[in-house]
C-alpha cells in the first residue's frame, strides 16, 4: 500500500513538473510577438552576414549587417534615377514660381478680364482698319470692272489691265491679313481661357490645392 503512494506522489509531480515547462514554453514563444506588438522596428527578422561573412539573426536596422558596394550597373540606375527626380523636382519648383508670378499679376478676375480686353483691342483695331481698307479695294476694283464693260471683246488697254491685275493681288493680300488678325484673337482668347483655368484655382484654394515638391531622395 505504501509502495502504491508513493508511486502517486511520484506520479503527481512529474505531471506538475510538465506542466511547469509547457507553461514556460508558451510564455517564451509568446515573448517575440509581445515585443513586435510594443515595438515595430524588432517586428522584421532576417539573417545577414558581417564582414567577415559569418551569419547574423537580427533585424534590418543593425550595423553589423555588411552591404556590399553597389556595381556598376548599380550605380548607372541610381544616378539616372537621381537625375529623374531632379528634373521633375525642378519642373515642379518652376511651376510654383510661375504660378504664383501668375497670381501677383491678377490678384482677381477683374483685373485678368482688362488684360484680356487690352490685348484683344490692339488686334481687333488692326482688324478694323484692314477690313475698312478691304472695302475700299472691292469698290475699286467695281469701278475698274464697269470701265472693262467697254470692252466687250475682252480688248483690254494695258493699264487696265494691269490695274485690275494690281487690284486682285492686293485684295488677295488683304484677306488673309484679316484670315491672320481673326486667328491672332482667337489663340490671344485661347491664351487667356487657359490663364484663367489656372487663376480659378489659385484664387479659390478649394477648388485645387498647390502639390509639394518631392525632394530628390539622397
Amino acid at each position: 500500500m505504501k509502495g502504491e503512494l508513493e508511486r502517486a506522489i511520484d506520479s503527481g509531480r512529474a505531471v506538475a513538473a510538465a506542466t511547469t515547462l509547457i507553461a514556460a514554453c508558451a510564455i517564451a514563444l509568446s515573448a517575440p510577438a509581445v515585443i513586435a506588438a510594443t515595438n515595430p522596428s524588432s517586428s522584421k527578422i532576417l539573417t545577414c552576414k558581417d564582414a567577415q561573412g559569418n551569419p547574423i539573426l537580427t533585424d534590418p536596422s543593425d550595423p553589423r549587417c555588411y552591404k556590399p558596394p553597389p556595381n556598376e550597373a548599380e550605380r548607372a540606375a541610381t544616378e539616372e534615377r537621381r537625375r529623374r527626380e531632379l528634373e521633375a523636382y525642378n519642373a515642379c519648383k518652376a511651376e510654383q514660381r510661375s504660378l504664383q508670378s501668375l497670381l501677383n499679376r491678377y490678384p482677381n478676375k477683374e483685373k485678368h478680364d482688362a488684360a484680356r480686353q487690352a490685348a484683344l483691342s490692339q488686334v481687333e483695331s488692326a482688324l478694323r482698319l484692314s477690313q475698312r481698307r478691304l472695302e475700299q479695294l472691292q469698290a475699286e476694283r467695281k469701278r475698274l470692272l464697269d470701265e472693262a464693260e467697254f470692252y466687250p471683246t475682252g480688248n483690254l488697254p494695258p493699264k487696265l489691265r494691269r490695274d485690275l491685275d494690281a487690284n486682285s493681288a492686293v485684295i488677295e493680300a488683304q484677306l488673309q491679313a484679316i484670315a491672320n488678325q481673326k486667328d491672332e484673337a482667337a489663340q490671344k482668347n485661347a491664351f487667356y481661357d487657359y490663364e484663367l483655368a489656372k487663376l480659378k484655382k489659385l484664387w479659390d484654394p478649394a477648388r485645387g490645392e498647390r502639390r509639394a515638391c518631392a525632394a530628390p531622395r539622397d
